[in-house]
């Protein structure tokens, strides 16, 4: 679990907090505990990153970040999503919540 504050309306990730080392490379992920949801934050270039609900809308399950096929993949029944929230295989039907992710002076803001 990365380790965030709150500021403004969002929780914010300092990338020069170890608990946060995993974002500061591309291809990097972790999870945050965001607004009731479990977040899956990824960097995706050196300028951005994305962030969407790693819960799977198929069972509930706690997905993991697929960092060679850049997806979300479900371990419970094998639903994978794109990093657009969309669903790319089953037994998933909706996709996931995707939220806004910002990164500026080694800090990643999500809202």
């Amino acid at each position: 679990m990365g380790k965030s504050t709150g500021c403004g309306s969002g929780q914010c990730l300092d990338l020069t907090d170890a608990a946060n080392s995993n974002l500061t490379t591309i291809g990097g992920a972790l999870l945050l505990d965001f607004g009731g949801d479990t977040v899956m934050v990824v960097r995706t270039s050196d300028t951005t990153v994305v962030a969407l609900s790693a819960i799977c809308t198929h069972a509930g399950c706690t997905m993991d970040y697929d960092s060679g096929a850049h997806e979300l993949a479900c371990p419970c029944h094998g639903s994978m999503f794109s990093l657009t929230g969309q669903v790319v295989s089953g037994p998933a039907q909706s996709a996931v919540k995707v939220y806004n992710a910002a990164l500026a002076n080694n800090v990643i803001t999500v809202s």
